[in-house]
């Protein structure tokens, strides 16, 4: 018993600290600790890893958010409101909410903490120039702010580009497949031209609305692509969004586009970028991947990240919800009702069908009509007891009337054979009567071809009622097919196919009908646009924050300049801050990649310097306090050709494989013990932990055979310095015919892909193939050859940036060759020392993580003075994300700092 009154006691206790711990504030999001591998080949790193995104809870009272913003700026093609030119002058009036204007609805997000601006052209009206400010002060009370483009060029820009190009292609319809007469070709450089202008008017506009960093800017539509780029030019630090309503049409479709590149660009601005569906996310990240050579990553919490220009961009997948409340109560209210009663007056007691649709070559009503024939033909014990109503909503495509006619004659086929009962048409009715069908139909066909905003199917449902629901047929192809259950999924395109989902709804059971509807009603009533809306903003809010340490600078000319976002400590090499400290130094380590550092990236095997980069280096080399060397995966047969006559200049070939080393140093390496061990043995040392004292035996061993200075010396000169050491053994090379063999299967069935073979190491190129199958390739050969072979051989490493897969023998890279440099030369360094790497892809991160964690940071006299203190140097090549500690812009601007370092009074 006393166990028990115990038990009592402590349950107690413990929830009356709970509740007092609840009481007293909210927990922090719940963290954990993980180690992952350090960036760019780096140390393991030990991290706390915030959980915050899980933390959904909403604020207490009171309790402020650092991180609130103060404004939100809404940015659409048309402002939400209603505008009349009358004798007394300009009328403004907000747009009512009977209107379905998504943008109008959104002033629900107006609160006290956070203040809601549109921005957008002035619908229905064109305003003459002597007119427009009175209208802009009159708009402002409604916190509406206008852009103003000259009526020529928005003709072209929203008729010709986005209606006449841009809508057809992201709903799947070819510029030709419009007309065949286009003149698409002809006019694109106009109606492109008047995109980018209306685009520049809008960004404009959005800066002299905003006042500071921390309010939002959240962009809508496809009119807009170019903004966030334009907005971010002005403004690096502003949080941007853009939502993307339409669906995003697939990579084959999408890069017909002439401007395909420059769209990406301006939408990959955005600190966050939303889409209905994954189907047109996967669409979007292919378009990336395929035209910028983007991959992307999955971020805690569900999101998908791209890294772009140095900055990281979230991708977020919500469908936009509907005013769930408001429907609902809307099919609740007395007009509702009077019109419901008219409407069953009408039809007589028979089972009432409804079709809702905008006139638009890209919806497809007609073929909808056409399966209610078929329907009907195959079914005629039906017609008695069944009707249908097509709405007809308005459309500002161009196409409207055509699509219109088209339906209008099947509308009259259907009267003609079933009777002119049988079809009712009604052009836009208001919303009240709208929703009266809603109330009473039966079924609900909304079978468009492509849709990525429809909310008809939400509003259908959140007007209906459980006890007597309809069913609802919509087309696979819509946004919301994704997110609604409790719906009949049907291809538009197959006329059979919808007429078959006519019956199955029309014979479907009141009870089957109910569960159907509570399926997709819980989700419609729980998914408003409310809920989307301030999702999308938190989403925005906590992706802005990756970001927000970041400075950014301009690179690119005129309309292609764009932001490239840079830790703030990674500055812009200065030769002017480093020659001081080189002149200073006792000893020089100097080590150099050589593709897209010293010379451009190039596609081929034999790119040979220019012969003012081998002054540049035999100059630097002369000066023996320097030991400069070519760090390059190239063979050692190609690097011997191009420098083998620079006597003083090292080279490590195969990434470390090979070395030659400078001439001046061979007494000392000579003088060094040989090392005893097998070669993995010898290499086994890793970065952080080579001895900093006593004399070293070296890793790389004097190669018996040196056949690969065969290879061409420039004609005329001796071979000297000829002497190539070795990192591995020769029987290191017996997994490469097995290997070899599976390699050659994977490249005979990989179109565009080309094989590399080197005396260490094979390199499996794959930069010719389709983005996507060739990196799915290059992971499936990895996996594979890590299988087959022997484990502890080999490394197997894909790099996507240079779209390669690369083998070597096991722990062979730049990171490690450039610690067991430093390991064997530092009984020949003198104090002070600088060290300086220069490379430009990913595998120079490693050499650089090497050198900044290098033992000889630490001067070997403890009495050094604060000067003499040992420097390191990392520069990368390129803008882009690095753990360098400067960058360059190109091989050139590299040449030029070696040139200054190689003479103090003249550049040569």
């Amino acid at each position: 018993e006393m166990d028990w009154l115990l038990w009592i006691f402590s349950v107690a206790v413990a929830s009356l600290l709970g509740f007092g711990f609840n009481f007293l504030g909210r927990k922090d999001p719940p963290v954990v600790t993980v180690y992952r591998p350090g960036e760019f080949g780096g140390d393991e790193v030990k991290e706390a890893k915030d959980l915050a995104f899980i933390d959904e809870g909403e604020k207490e009272d009171g309790e402020k958010d650092e991180d609130e913003s103060k404004e939100l700026v809404i940015v659409a093609y048309r402002l939400p409101v209603k505008v009349s030119q009358g004798e007394d002058g300009w009328h403004v009036e907000w747009d009512d909410p009977y209107a379905r204007n998504l943008f109008a609805d959104l002033k629900i997000l107006d609160r006290e903490n956070l203040r809601v601006k549109w921005v957008g052209t002035v619908p229905g009206v064109i305003v003459p120039k002597a007119d427009q400010f009175d209208l802009e002060e009159q708009l402002e009370e409604f916190s509406c702010f206008p852009v103003f483009i000259p009526a020529e060029k928005q003709t072209k820009f929203y008729k010709g580009f986005c209606k006449g190009t841009l809508w057809p292609l992201f709903h799947y319809v070819m510029p030709q497949a419009v007309k065949l007469d286009t003149d698409f070709g002809t006019t694109w450089d106009s109606v492109w031209q008047a995109y980018r202008a209306g685009n520049m008017f809008f960004s404009k506009s959005v800066t002299r609305v905003i006042e500071n960093n921390d309010d939002i800017i959240w962009i809508h539509g496809y009119h807009l692509l170019l903004v966030p780029s334009l907005v971010r030019r002005r403004l690096p630090k502003a949080r941007i969004g853009l939502f993307v309503h339409e669906p995003w049409p697939s990579s084959e479709v999408f890069r017909s586009l002439p401007a395909r590149e420059n769209l990406l660009r301006g939408m990959l601005a955005c600190d966050l970028i939303g889409f209905q569906t994954y189907d047109y996310v996967r669409h979007f990240l292919s378009c990336c991947k395929r035209l910028l050579n983007l991959d992307y990553k999955s971020l805690a919490g569900g999101s998908i990240g791209i890294t772009y220009a140095g900055r990281s961009v979230a991708i977020r997948i919500s469908h936009v919800g509907t005013r769930s409340e408001f429907f609902k109560n809307l099919a609740e209210s007395k007009e509702v009702k009077a019109e419901v009663e008219k409407i069953n007056q009408r039809y007589a007691g028979k089972s009432l069908i409804l079709s809702v649709d905008y006139m638009d070559l890209t919806k497809g009503p007609h073929m909808k009509l056409q399966s209610f024939y078929r329907f009907l033909k195959s079914h005629p014990e039906k017609c008695e007891s069944l009707a249908l109503t097509q709405v007809i909503l308005p459309s500002s495509n161009a196409d409207k009337n055509d699509v219109k006619d088209r339906v209008m004659r099947e509308v009259k086929r259907i009267r003609e054979e079933f009777g002119n009962d049988m079809i009712t048409i009604e052009n836009n009715p208001p919303l009240h009567k709208l929703v009266a069908y809603y109330v009473l139909s039966q079924v609900a066909i909304i079978s468009t071809f492509w849709d990525g905003l429809n909310l008809i199917p939400y509003e259908f449902t959140a007007s209906q009622s459980v006890r007597r629901p309809g069913a609802l047929v919509i087309s696979e192809f819509m946004g919301c097919s994704r997110s609604l259950s409790g719906v009949i999924r049907v291809n538009p395109w197959s006329i059979q196919d919808v007429a078959n989902a006519i019956q199955t709804a029309v014979n479907m059971s009141l009870a089957k009908r109910q569960a159907s509807f509570a399926r997709r009603y819980r989700y419609v009533m729980a998914h408003t646009l409310e809920e989307w809306a301030f999702g999308f903003l938190k989403d925005l809010k906590r992706a802005a924050k990756h970001n927000s340490n970041l400075r950014f600078v301009q690179v690119g000319f005129s309309s292609d300049v764009r932001l490239v976002g840079l830790r703030s400590d990674f500055a812009p090499v200065d030769v002017d801050q480093i020659r001081p400290i080189f002149e200073k130094s006792a000893s020089r380590l100097i080590l150099l990649d050589y593709d897209g550092t010293l010379i451009g990236d190039s596609k081929t095997t034999s790119s040979a310097p220019p012969e003012q980069l081998k002054k540049t280096l035999r100059n630097l080399c002369s000066d023996h306090r320097n030991l400069v060397f070519i760090m390059s995966g190239r063979t050692r047969s190609d690097l011997f050709q191009w420098f083998g006559d620079i006597e003083d200049l090292g080279i490590a070939a195969e990434k470390g494989c090979f070395v030659r080393w400078p001439a001046h140093v061979l007494e000392y390496i000579n003088s060094l013990p040989v090392s005893k061990g097998t070669s993995l043995e010898r290499r086994s040392i890793v970065p952080q932990s080579v001895p900093t004292v006593g004399r070293q035996s070296s890793s790389w061993i004097e190669c018996e055979n040196n056949d690969a200075n065969d290879a061409k010396v420039a004609e005329g000169q001796e071979k000297q310095n000829d002497r190539w050491y070795s990192l591995c053994d020769s029987s290191e090379t017996k997994w490469k015919s097995m290997a070899m063999a599976v390699i050659k299967a994977y490249n005979e069935r990989t179109d565009g892909a080309m094989i590399e073979d080197k005396e260490y190491g094979i390199v499996w190129k794959f930069e010719g193939a389709d983005p996507d199958y060739g990196q799915m390739q290059a992971r499936e050969l990895q996996k594979y050859l890590q299988e087959v072979i022997e484990e502890g051989v080999i490394d197997v490493v894909v790099y996507n940036d240079n779209r390669i897969l690369e083998i070597l023998p096991k722990g062979v890279n730049k990171g490690l060759a450039t610690s067991l440099l430093i390991q064997t030369l530092q009984g020949h360094m003198k104090d002070p020392i600088f060290l300086m790497a220069v490379g430009d892809d990913i595998s120079d991160e490693k050499m650089f993580s090497a050198l900044q964690n290098s033992p000889v940071l630490e001067p070997k006299d403890p009495k050094c003075k604060e000067d003499s203190r040992h420097v390191v140097v990392t520069c990368c090549v390129g803008l882009k994300p690095s753990n360098a500690h400067y960058y360059a812009h190109d091989p050139e601007e590299v040449r030029e700092v070696l040139r200054a370092l190689s003479s103090r009074n003249t550049y040569m």
